[in-house]
C-alpha cells in the first residue's frame, strides 16, 4: 500500500500516526495506556486490575483479588496481543505479570 504524504492525511490519521510513532518507542502515557486496557480488557475487568509499570517488554499489572488474577492470566495473549495493536508496541510488550496488589480508581 502506498503512504500518503502528511499534508494528505486526515488530523485523525496524524494523531494516530504520532502516537504509533511514539508507542514504537516505547513510551506509551499512563493516560494512554488506561484506555487501551479498558478497551482490551473490558471496563468490569479494568475496574478490578490495573497496569503499573512497563520494564523489558513485561507489563506489570495489579490485581484486586484472586479470581479476577486467575481470569485474566488465562486470556494473558489476548491481552498482549489487543495493547500491542492498539499502542502500536510491537515486540516492546511481549509479557504480562499479575500480581495482587492495590488497584487505584481512574
Amino acid at each position: 500500500m502506498k503512504r500518503r504524504r502528511a499534508k494528505d492525511k486526515t488530523l485523525a490519521e496524524l494523531v494516530k500516526s504520532v502516537i504509533s510513532d511514539l508507542g514504537k518507542k516505547g513510551r506509551v502515557g499512563e493516560e494512554e495506556m488506561s484506555r487501551a486496557w479498558e478497551e482490551v480488557v473490558g471496563k468490569s475487568a479494568s475496574r478490578h486490575a490495573r497496569p503499573v509499570s512497563l520494564k523489558k517488554a513485561t507489563l506489570i499489572v495489579n490485581v484486586d483479588g484472586s479470581s479476577w488474577l486467575y481470569e485474566l492470566t488465562t486470556k494473558k495473549k489476548a491481552i498482549v496481543n489487543g495493547l500491542s495493536e492498539r499502542l502500536g508496541l510491537g515486540k516492546a510488550l511481549k509479557e504480562i505479570r499479575f500480581r495482587i496488589g492495590e488497584v487505584k480508581a481512574k
